[in-house]
């Protein structure tokens, strides 16, 4: 492949910058290889060619201008040095014999066979040999998980002008290659970058790439054989020609070249494959974009596109790509070994004087070591779901003697780094806390029961109100207090439960002045009364207590606790969260969903320098003794207990009127953000039009709307919380930064009506609250961009689907710590499916708010949600929820496409969990139009005129299914496997 002298540029620089740090003679301990792989007759140097030491893990490759570097250990210089490429004749010699520092590798280009092409392959075609070579992907690679090292590389260019700079080493969790379903992860081991000054063209800090070694894993074509719209696919095969020929070296390889069809638009790619003669392995590819495939590129991800185009003034498009990728093997197994990108993107933007300027990118990520296999993914540190930059990924490291035991490819042996900085443990659990960790997999603990199940020593009583009081004492990161509960007795009892982490030390529970007996088992306390109490009367319990509540761990889903932290000038900054963990980690209560209180009082006494922020309105702010004030808060509406909060800082107030009925509108966040964010809380005001629109009007007029800025993002009723301001100017940050910012607000103030009016019973329906908040995202990006900004939005969610869970968890056991995440993108990716599937929005509408009506300040079940909408739309849609709800596949539609003449047969049917599954759904049925056809589980046949295989399209968008296209010779008979 030949490379533009720019690229070659772009190389030279990246290896020049490795260099820096790096001597030319052997370290202690090892012996430093370096030089050039170059063509033996032109003299041109050979790309990614792979040096590696003979039957060793290690290994590297050449950059594009052919040079190379490798230390290899003391121990191993007996060994031999190989460099191969595909196309030429490798090249080996003793490593004692290669000392020399300016090595040149000459390799012999190899003899290609052209006329005894099916002599070589045995009469063969080229699609013969492709689906062979697909049959023996289990055996050439493997089919257990493996540990590798990467070394990464990303230069980005305005035309010649260096925009960023960064290199990593990776480790890298490989997961097997017969489970495309199972994503690779990666750790960051190190990384460092060089900084440039991007002022000239004042451009927008999100023109970066995402997570380039994310994205260089996918790659891996092997690994997604069977990805849609894969070349090696065999629905694709129809769209390009393959031509077929073999190339003679030390180990003869198939080359295949794919030719895109004429008038075939879903050809996207043309290029070679090289395959293995022998073992049948795919050993390299190369590729580069057709017009189609450009088109493609260039609607993908357009919801980022137009805000570019709407909020910087800028305009992206693709204009160049290539991409190389190379298999190597080891003890019989063929691995990822490198893959190359290089692409740019044609910038216009008439506000920073930018016309047709080139951003381009280079990539390299190569695999410099196959480690362990069978070993199990990252516990922690994954940065591969991480959508951020790897210049934010590295931070601010820039250590001038990073390498040490690395070159320019290879980590040679084990990490040193460890050995100067020891590796950060993780922080040991208490085994109370252990007790709590459960899940569909390890089963469930009496601990889980006495959290989550509805006793009758919970459900004999009502609570009506409680009242809260608490001081903290930031300084020794405790609380003490007391909470007075109210409650209504419905049946008889003479004994109740209440909630108390075990941590939490119980000083008094009283009853009509009279401490009452109790006993604790795990985080339940079960309190014993003198006598039974009659049903129908009302009663009050005051509990005292005092301790250090437990703090968040954010690597397990929603277990929450206090946050003390401090502000930017370094004033004290607490708050507490606890969606999940539940109320009780830092107060005594009934900590069960399905009962709320009819109305609550908050006190939180704090240093008088301070301010508390809790739900409700502010009734009285108390000056104390020992320079403290208590603020008093009433809550005048039902409330989940999670929902209850402090927020502790030096904040500033900002106050607004909204509407006919004049809800305040009150913002607090920190003083020095008041200029650069105020953008934050003007856009309150149509954000609130815009929920009202769908959902009604504002539940909790009385008690008003609080926005503040926290530590964490977080729906607590009426005092809502959107997270951290970022410490940059509000005018410095990148797009994403700023849409987050956004989409948080409109997220969590979106659960006054989803979570907050409307409350799951049961938190294994929690998708009820974070589906539709989720789903309410869409708004502000509908809003945002003026032209399919909500449909941007849904093309963005799929990627965040996790699907290895059902959404809905175990019910009567607090089911959380669990892969939560499905029930925000997959349950939004429902709605978005419900709503288009109904093709009613007059419907639909209604149907939003019409469950906000109907179960006005009330706690829930999907029975109750799904109930209602089948009542409201006179069908039943159990089916539909059923199979998005508690199963963790997506409905499949297996299409069939068989072109006769001037038309195309289609069969198809629907593949679900659910029996009798039969969504309507949108498909091309005409030339750029679309309609509903009506799949069941069942086998049907449309002919379509004037259609070709190339002209059919299934909504993805709109509808999150699967599509899966048969071959046309595919027995389709038979019902529902």
């Amino acid at each position: 492949m030949t490379y533009s002298a720019n690229f070659c540029l772009t190389s030279i620089f990246g290896f020049l910058f490795t260099l820096f740090t790096l001597i030319a003679n052997a370290q202690s301990g090892y012996l430093t290889l370096s030089g050039k792989v170059i063509n033996q007759e032109t003299g041109e140097p050979i790309p990614f060619a792979g040096i590696s030491v003979v039957g060793r893990s290690m290994g590297t490759v050449s950059n594009v201008v052919g040079a190379f570097l490798l230390k290899v250990p003391n121990e191993f210089v007996r060994d031999s040095l190989k460099v191969s490429s595909v196309g030429y004749q490798s090249f080996s010699q003793p490593i004692v014999l290669a000392k020399n520092q300016n090595l040149v590798i000459r390799l012999k280009p190899a003899a290609i066979t052209l006329s005894e092409v099916r002599v070589q392959a045995r009469g063969k075609t080229a699609v013969d040999v492709l689906k062979e070579a697909i049959a023996a992907i289990p055996r050439n690679y493997d089919t257990t998980s493996v540990q590798l090292t990467a070394f990464y590389r990303e230069d980005t260019r305005l035309d010649t002008i260096p925009l960023s700079f960064n290199e990593t080493v990776l480790s890298i969790y490989k997961s097997a290659y017969n489970r495309p379903d199972e994503k690779d992860q990666i750790k960051l081991i190190k990384g460092r970058k060089k900084k440039f000054d991007t002022s000239k063209y004042n451009l927008p800090s999100y023109l970066n790439l995402s997570n380039g070694a994310r994205s260089s894993l996918f790659g891996d074509f092997i690994k997604l054989a069977s990805s849609r719209n894969n070349v090696i696919n065999e629905r694709n095969y129809k769209y390009y020609d393959f031509k077929l020929r073999t190339l003679l070296d030390d180990r003869p390889t198939y080359e295949i070249d794919i030719i895109p069809k004429k008038n075939r638009r879903k050809a996207y790619v043309i290029g070679k494959l090289y395959i293995d003669v022998r073992t049948l392995a795919f050993v390299r590819c190369e590729w580069t974009l057709t017009p189609s495939g450009f088109d493609r590129e260039n609607n993908r991800d357009w919801l980022k596109k137009k805000l570019a185009s709407v909020v910087y003034k800028m305009n992206l498009k693709f204009a160049d790509f290539k991409e190389v990728v190379t298999f190597s093997s080891y003890k019989n197994k063929w691995h990822l070994s490198n893959v190359e990108r290089r692409y740019e993107v044609l910038l216009n933007s008439q506000s920073r004087n930018i016309k047709d300027k080139r951003w381009r990118v280079a990539t390299s990520f190569t695999v410099t070591d196959v480690g362990a296999k069978g070993i199990p993914p990252f516990a922690e540190g994954n940065i591969g779901e991480n959508q951020n930059s790897m210049s934010t990924l590295i931070g601010e490291q820039n250590d001038p003697d990073f390498w040490e035991n690395y070159n320019i490819q290879k980590a040679v042996s084990a990490d040193s780094l460890s050995q100067q900085k020891p590796a950060v443990k993780a922080i040991a659990k208490p085994d109370s806390l252990k007790i709590r960790v459960a899940n569909r997999t390890n089963g469930f603990t009496r601990a889980d029961t006495l959290r989550g199940k509805l006793t009758p020593l919970r459900s004999n009583y009502d609570v009506m109100f409680y009242d809260l009081a608490v001081k903290v004492d930031i300084e020794n990161k405790a609380i003490s207090g007391h909470n007075k509960m109210r409650f209504k007795v419905l049946a008889p009892l003479d004994k109740l439960q209440i909630d108390l982490y075990a941590n939490m030390q119980i000083h008094r529970i009283s009853y009509a002045g009279k401490p009452l007996a109790y006993t604790r088992e795990f985080d339940a306390v079960f309190v014993q009364f003198p006598e039974n109490l009659k049903p129908g009367s009302e009663q009050e319990l005051e509990i005292a207590y005092s301790g250090t509540p437990q703090v968040p761990d954010f690597s397990v889903p929603m277990m929450g606790g206090f946050l003390w932290d401090k502000d930017q000038e370094g004033h004290p900054w607490v708050q507490v969260v606890c969606q999940g963990s539940g109320a009780s980690l830092w107060w005594p209560n009934k900590d069960h969903l399905s009962d709320e209180p009819d109305s609550m009082r908050i006190s939180v006494t704090v240093p008088d320098n301070l301010m508390n922020i809790s739900n409700g309105r502010l009734l009285r702010k108390t000056a104390l003794p020992g320079n403290q004030t208590q603020y008093e808060w009433y809550v005048s509406y039902p409330i989940n207990n999670y929902n209850v909060t402090l927020n502790i800082g030096k904040y500033a107030h900002r106050r607004e009127i909204y509407g006919l009925d004049s809800l305040t509108l009150d913002y607090y966040y920190m003083p020095y953000n008041q200029a650069k964010f105020h953008w934050v809380f003007d856009g309150v005001k149509p954000m609130l039009a815009t929920l009202e629109k769908h959902y009604g009007p504002y539940p909790f007029p009385r008690d008003g709307l609080k926005l503040m800025e926290s530590l964490y993002p977080m729906e607590h009723q009426s005092a809502v919380s959107f997270g951290k301001l970022p410490a940059e100017r509000a005018d410095s940050l990148t797009l994403g930064d700023s849409l987050r910012i956004m989409q948080l607000a409109w997220h969590e103030v979106s659960h006054e009506w989803w979570g907050n009016n409307v409350s799951c019973s049961d938190l294994a329906d929690m998708w009820i609250h974070e589906a539709f908040a989720t789903y309410s995202e869409g708004f502000y990006l509908d809003s945002a961009v003026p032209e399919d900004g909500e449909l941007g939005y849904i093309a963005s969610l799929p990627p965040q689907v996790i699907g290895k869970e059902p959404i809905i968890g175990i019910r009567d056991v607090n089911h959380i710590h669990y892969d939560i995440g499905d029930m925000y993108s997959k349950g939004s990716l429902m709605l978005y499916t419900f709503r288009h599937m109904l093709n009613n929005d007059r419907l639909w509408a209604e149907i939003l708010k019409g469950i906000q009506q109907r179960f006005r300040f009330q706690t829930v079940t999907t029975k109750d949600v799904v109930g209602y909408i089948n009542e409201k739309t006179g069908t039943d849609y159990t089916w539909f929820f059923d199979q998005y709800l508690n199963y963790p596949t997506i409905p499949t539609l297996e299409v069939q496409l068989t072109e006769k003449a001037q038309e195309l047969v289609v069969r198809y049917r629907w593949k679900a969990d659910v029996p009798n599954f039969r969504m309507p759904i949108r498909v091309t049925k005409t030339e750029n139009q679309s309609d509903f056809i009506m799949p069941t589980t069942v086998w049907q046949t449309m002919t379509l005129p004037n259609l070709t295989a190339d002209d059919f399209e299934v909504d993805e968008i709109r509808f999150y299914v699967k599509v899966v296209e048969l071959e046309p010779d595919h027995p389709v008979s038979g019902r529902r496997p």
